[in-house]
């Protein structure tokens, strides 16, 4: 996937202002409160990692399962997650928080609510729409590959432009639909625009 195959992401959202979906409008309009509440504040225990996973499977169709074996590691991969930069990245143990998890796929929605300037999220429909040959999303590495494609994107030449339409546009689907506007990371707008032209 590169800059060029999420272009007509901007023209899609702009011909379909109107979501009716209520599923996709909970995402709307919940996503900066989720963000708020996953970016806010130290890891010092398990509490913060235990709201955040249920708060993130509120966005999937599976309940919640947080193994006990594994949560004092993954609420260490979590405090990691929460400073991670772009440079740092691939340090965080992704696989602390996916065993923990039981998912790949919820482990990057929880890292996303955590850190969205680093971590996207990521699922079958945007490895649909990314036609990896051997996409498996159980798997840490390829999700790892998919963070490092998202990274490379958000580095190409013609990103901000991209960002500044796409931003425009998905700003005028909130208006459209009652929700208050919101900014949203170079990370999300990437990963957004996939998902808009996965359906």
């Amino acid at each position: 996937m590169n800059l060029a195959d999420i272009k007509p992401a901007i023209e899609s959202v702009t011909a379909s202002l109107i979501v009716t979906d209520l599923r996709e409008l909970t995402y709307l309009a919940t996503y900066p409160g989720m963000i708020s509440i996953g970016a806010a504040g130290e890891v010092a225990n398990d509490v913060k990692f235990h709201q955040l996973s249920t708060l993130v499977y509120g966005w999937m169709p599976r309940i919640a399962r947080i193994d006990p074996s594994h949560t004092s590691a993954a609420v260490t991969a979590l405090g990691e997650a929460l400073s991670a930069s772009e440079v740092n990245y691939k340090l965080v143990r992704i696989k602390s928080i996916s065993d923990c998890l039981h998912s790949v796929v919820g482990a990057s929605k929880l890292l996303h609510f955590a850190n969205p300037n680093v971590f996207p999220i990521w699922d079958s429909n945007i490895e649909a729409f990314r036609k990896i040959s051997d996409s498996d999303i159980t798997s840490v590495s390829k999700y790892m590959d998919y963070i490092d494609e998202i990274h490379g994107i958000r580095r190409e030449a013609e990103f901000p432009e991209f960002y500044t339409k796409f931003s425009g546009a998905y700003s005028a689907r909130l208006t459209a639909n009652a929700i208050p506007a919101y900014s949203i990371s170079h990370i999300r707008a990437i990963e957004a625009a996939a998902f808009e032209l996965a359906r």
